[in-house]
């Protein structure tokens, strides 16, 4: 049973507020109680980094609405680049690449028209999960991004080199928890999640609104991003994103006046 937009809202608004109380509670705690031991202190920043980790669940909570197609639904459209989206989403995730080792880099120059009409922030929300997702499933490897021209938008695709993934969950990767399967367990903290598991799915929702798309595929470049000639000019096999950002001069997103 899916529930509306304002569902999402109320809730997610809701279950931030508390969480947002408890997070000043840690942060009043951690600034100015001078006399913390190591113990006490070591355990707030546990608790903090847990809080900060439930805001972007919270985070993806609320962009689950786009898992449901809705032409209704407003975007607020403005001019807007696709390099600089790309760059945008990169910078939110370099915290999170630098703790794991990854280091994104862009390749050359985009060969084509980069520019599109569509909701920025959205746009910027989807690369960012895809990314995010790329980022996730390495360690101590490269992320690399290309953005290109075509004609249905531009093209922002994302290279990992984390591993292959069996045919099966990788046909379920852009299905709403399908991720999971794709994702190695942390071997510093097993048990904690960094996504809902919905990240991918609501990317393609996204992108789907905007008359764009997003396609999944195993990747074997090699890492000056020509063909190989031999196996031996191949980098480690992983998976190519590629994030089609359409734009809504087309036929995206009926609703939109």
């Amino acid at each position: 049973m899916w529930m509306n937009d304002e569902f999402f809202a109320r809730v997610g608004h809701d279950l931030r507020g508390e969480l947002a109380t408890m997070l000043a509670g840690v942060h009043y705690l951690l600034r100015y109680q001078k006399d913390l031991g190591a113990g006490p202190r070591d355990m707030l920043e546990r608790v903090r980094g847990a809080g900060e980790r439930l805001k972007r669940l919270l985070d993806e909570f609320d962009n689950s609405i786009w898992l449901r197609a809705d032409a209704s639904r407003p975007l607020t459209i403005s001019r807007c680049d696709a390099v600089e989206l790309a760059r945008r989403a990169a910078v939110h995730l370099e915290d999170a690449a630098a703790a794991r080792g990854v280091r994104i880099s862009f390749e050359g120059e985009p060969d084509g028209g980069t520019t599109l009409e569509g909701d920025p922030e959205l746009l910027r929300v989807a690369l960012e999960y895809v990314l995010g997702f790329a980022v996730l499933r390495s360690r101590d490897r490269p992320v690399r991004i290309r953005i290109s021209g075509a004609a249905g938008g531009p093209v922002v695709t994302f290279i990992d080199e984390a591993g292959p993934v069996p045919p099966e969950p990788l046909a379920r990767l852009l299905e709403p928890f399908g991720e999971r399967a794709a994702i190695p367990a942390d071997p510093v903290a097993p048990r904690r999640r960094e996504r809902l598991g919905l990240g991918l799915a609501i990317a393609h929702g996204i992108l789907d609104a905007h008359g764009g798309g997003l396609t999944v595929e195993p990747s074997s470049e090699r890492r000056d991003g020509g063909s190989a000639a031999s196996d031996a000019g191949l980098s480690a096999n992983g998976l190519r994103f590629t994030c089609t950002l359409g734009g809504v001069g087309g036929d995206a997103h009926p609703g939109l006046a």
